[in-house]
């Protein structure tokens, strides 16, 4: 026997018919035979005769297409109709579930028993496990397809990204349509198409089910959501046509349009249920057509059906699925579309209700359907479509109709010529710098700031501890620890137990700033029936401490908690978008997203709480800084006796990166509980400490501690140097006291991105004589003038004297003209009688270079809580990086 091709010029070549073929275990290879070679072969097995099929790269599509056609049997017509899943991580292996359902062992033998056209790859299939596993898969299919009909395979997967993802990492993990819709970037559409593309093409998936054309009207939709651009028919329609350019032209894959006419306005699954759209036909015309019209100006070449009902487009109750109304009517003659139809899975039950598993697909056929996708048992799906033919209820010219579209996309894809891929290739293409590099772009350009009504971010750059809590933290987690946080990771999933919740809590406690991550927290219907996630960040809001709150999914979480005054969305939660989130909290990137959808509020969605386009941005070179001041020498009330958990409670409360203390006890005797109260303190806040010693009351024995007093910092920067000033002093220690220079003027150097930082903090007993007072005050300009102009310097401290006394004019004119005073507090609610409450003043000041964003004294708190008779000052500042 010889098998006869036709090559350029219609010259014949006669090659010889070696039979019988390799047995299953040994398909053909491309190193095996060359793809002129493969389809002549297999063509030969499957029709018994010669065929003539154009094989140069410049062959006219239609030719191969008509000739293609004329010598397929009606069994194999009908296989190319339908797209199936296959069990298995290679084509050869078996598996029970695929003799369950197909009465064949292995994804080949299915492929070869039902001569489908098209697989889809799933997770759950075992389809998806890496890189050179898919590649090994889609090549095995491609050759038992070849084998077997003749023609190759069309294998497509949801890659859609976001919350809709098939092949996972290392391949390009992309933000999804709502994060692409925050952008507002067509140009970041197309190029996250064309790297989607190249990627799937490289592993032999040859469409991807994607992009989603719906606009999500309907905040309650419970399948679309960020899976849908926005809620805006236009923008949709502009990045819908972008990602097609960008998956067909540039990736040169198949591109899917769906769920056509339009699934964006249901609060109805249709996996679980049928929807019904109460669009009128122009709302239909103005809302949901848009989008598709503009993936078929852009050349889209399959769009995917929904079973969904609309009456205004078909009164007859039918989904779309089924709909001739609506996929001929509409589809084919009216917007002119000649690509395939593809059904949304028949295994869904917005399509199964009305009909049986053996009507379903000659209804969809007879409504204009060309592809029918996962029908619930194939074997009844495909011999009841045989029989329609045979009995003449559908006609041979209706299958070839669809045939045809099939083959030509097939070809016109590259298909026909390069069935296979090069698995040396796989590497070099999935997941690249260059594409991490852009899904990270795309991910930067998505995080959309809601809330700073706290003026919480950005935060210092000063390393601290979060918890990180809530759905799928890990990332997030990984992201802060890189710049220097320490991160507590409570993974409590969508619907977290109480006793996830209580450990969350608890954990917070000893966390200096949480965030939250929600994922559909509103959806009390499926996704979080107990409403546990609200349960979570409004317990997490009860403790009193800083909290933010990411949903990393659907933006309209933030309606149901009105108690957040901090709030971002990033649409999404892969390692891009985390990464993202971390850059916007610390500053090192300006948030740019705008929403791309409203957010209803909470309870009434008839009000609004954020509009469409809101965000929020701020500037990045802004460095942030939080500063206290605070003096912890006396208990509170007439005990007169510190108290370190009180203080370090009350020293955490403040959330500062830097504080300055005044008269600091250590190991004096029963006041100070005996301990080193500055370390104590930093140990139990995870900070730095720097101690100055006014007095040092006792001369150096061995294994005895020895009484001081002084001043000293807490920072959670890590401190470059520090030094005890000396500055003249009246010492009332002394019993013949004289003014003399003394140390007890602490000065900590600090680094924070890149500047120098300079932390004075004093305490300055004024109690003396105006000489002393004049004095100190010219010692304490001496010093802060020694330090580089460019430097960044703040002075804490506090003063035992009214603040108008004519002594200090000196140094209030070098605090409140050149530098800034940030604030000061006279007194204490809590002050203990033998001190006269005018006389305390304790002030944070900052020098030039520093800008003071808010300044204020914290709330009072009952004597039993207070840590001191002093009050705290605190300020927030920033500095440009």
């Amino acid at each position: 026997m010889w098998v006869t091709f036709a090559s350029r010029g219609d010259c014949v070549i006669q090659l010889p018919w070696r039979s019988p073929l390799p047995a299953r275990t040994e398909l053909v290879t491309p190193m095996e035979l060359t793809r002129r070679q493969t389809l002549g072969l297999a063509a030969a097995t499957v029709a018994g005769s010669t065929v003539a099929g154009a094989t140069a790269a410049d062959a006219h599509t239609d030719r191969w297409v008509r000739d293609t056609l004329r010598r397929m049997t009606l069994e194999q017509k009908v296989g190319q109709l339908f797209v199936c899943y296959a069990y298995g991580p290679t084509a050869d292996t078996a598996d029970t579930r695929n003799t369950s359902l197909y009465g064949v062992a292995t994804p080949a033998e299915v492929v070869a028993k039902f001569k489908l056209g098209g697989v889809i790859y799933f997770t759950w299939t075992d389809s998806v496990k890496d890189p050179q596993q898919i590649a090994r898969l889609s090549n095995g299919l491609q050759s038992a397809s070849l084998a077997n009909t003749g023609v190759p395979l069309q294998i497509g997967t949801d890659q859609e990204y976001g919350s809709v993802v098939r092949v996972g990492p290392p391949a390009t993990q992309f933000p999804g349509g709502m994060a692409l819709g925050a952008t507002r970037s067509a140009a970041l559409a197309r190029s996250a198409g064309a790297i989607a593309g190249r990627e799937l093409k490289a592993l032999g998936i040859t469409t991807d089910f994607a992009p989603d054309a719906d606009v999500n009207m309907n905040p309650l939709n419970p399948v679309i959501g960020v899976r849908s651009i926005s809620s805006d028919p236009a923008l949709v329609a502009e990045l819908v046509a972008a990602q097609v350019k960008g998956y067909q032209r540039y990736g040169r894959i198949v591109s899917t349009a769906k769920h056509f006419p339009g699934h964006g306005d249901t609060a109805t699954d249709s996996h679980t249920g049928i929807p019904v759209i109460g669009h009128t036909r122009e709302e239909w015309s103005r809302i949901d057509l848009p989008p598709f019209q503009a993936a078929i100006r852009a050349g889209i070449q399959s769009i995917m059906t929904a079973h969904i009902v609309v009456p205004a487009l078909d009164p007859s109750g039918d989904p779309a699925t089924l709909s001739r109304q609506i996929l001929t009517g509409i589809l084919r003659e009216q917007l002119r579309f000649d690509g395939v139809v593809i059904t949304d899975s028949l295994g869904m039950k917005g399509v199964r209700d009305k009909y049986g598993d053996a009507e379903i697909p000659l209804r969809a056929i007879e409504a204009g359907v060309d592809q029918l996708l996962m029908p619930v048992d194939p074997g009844l799906a495909y011999n009841s479509v045989l029989a329609a033919v045979r009995s003449g209820r559908i006609s041979q010219a209706r299958i070839d109709e669809s045939v045809e579209r099939i083959l030509k996309l097939k070809h016109d894809t590259g298909l026909v010529d390069h069935p296979f891929v090069d698995l040396a290739r796989v590497t070099k293409v999935i997941g690249t710098p260059a594409n991490y590099a852009e899904a990270q772009r795309i991910a930067d350009r998505s995080t959309t700031l809601l809330r700073n009504d706290a003026d919480l971010l950005p935060l210092s750059p000063a390393p601290r501890t979060i918890l990180v809590a809530g759905y799928t933290p890990a990332a997030l987690g990984t992201a802060l620890q890189r710049r220097g946080a320490t991160a507590l990771v409570k993974d409590t999933g969508t619907t977290p137990t109480d006793a996830k919740i209580a450990d969350a809590v608890a954990t917070s406690a000893t966390a200096d700033l949480t965030v939250v991550l929600t994922n559909k927290a509103w959806d009390t219907e499926v996704t979080d029936k107990q409403a546990k996630q609200q349960k979570l960040v409004n317990a997490l809001f009860a403790t009193g401490r800083p909290v933010i709150v990411v949903p990393v999914r659907d933006p309209y979480d933030v309606a149901y908690f009105p108690n957040a005054t901090t709030t971002l969305v990033t649409y999404g939660s892969t390692a891009a978008s985390m990464e993202a989130l971390a850059k916007v909290l610390y500053g090192e990137l300006a948030p740019t997203g705008k929403l791309p959808v409203a957010i209803p509020a909470q309870p009434d969605p008839a009000q609004t709480l954020h509009p469409f386009g809101h965000g929020l941005t701020f500037d990045p070179r802004e460095t942030r800084l939080r500063v206290a001041s605070y003096n912890i020498h006396a208990g509170a009330g007439e005990d007169n006796v510190f108290d370190l958990e009180r203080t370090a409670q009350a020293l955490k409360a403040l959330d500062a990166d830097v504080i300055g203390l005044q008269e600091v006890d250590v190991h004096w005797g029963d006041r100070s509980q005996w301990l080193d109260t500055i370390a104590e303190l930093a140990a139990k806040l995870g900070m730095h400490p720097a101690f100055a010693p006014i007095y040092d009351l006792d001369p150096p024995a061995a294994g005895q501690p020895r009484r001081q007093y002084g001043v000293g910092v807490l920072s959670r920067f890590p401190l470059v140097r520090t030094e005890n000033h000396s500055i003249t002093r009246l010492s009332t220690q002394d019993p013949n006291p004289v003014p003399a220079p003394a140390p007890g003027f602490l000065e900590a150097e600090l680094d924070v991105r890149g500047r120098r930082l300079h932390v004075y903090c004093t305490h300055l007993d004024y109690r003396a004589d105006p000489s002393v007072r004049s004095a100190q005050v010219a010692d304490t300009l001496k010093i802060l003038a020694a330090d580089r102009r460019k430097d960044l310097q703040i002075l804490v401290g506090d003063f035992n004297a009214e603040a108008n006394a004519p002594e200090l004019g000196g140094l209030w004119t070098r605090l409140t003209d050149a530098w800034t005073a940030a604030g000061w507090t006279t007194g204490g609610p809590n002050t203990y009688p033998a001190v006269d409450a005018v006389k305390r003043i304790d002030f944070v000041t900052v020098g030039a270079g520093l800008r003071v964003r808010s300044a204020e004294v914290p709330p009072e708190v009952p004597v039993e809580q207070a840590a001191s008779d002093h009050r705290p000052m605190l300020a927030d500042l920033s500095f440009h990086s």
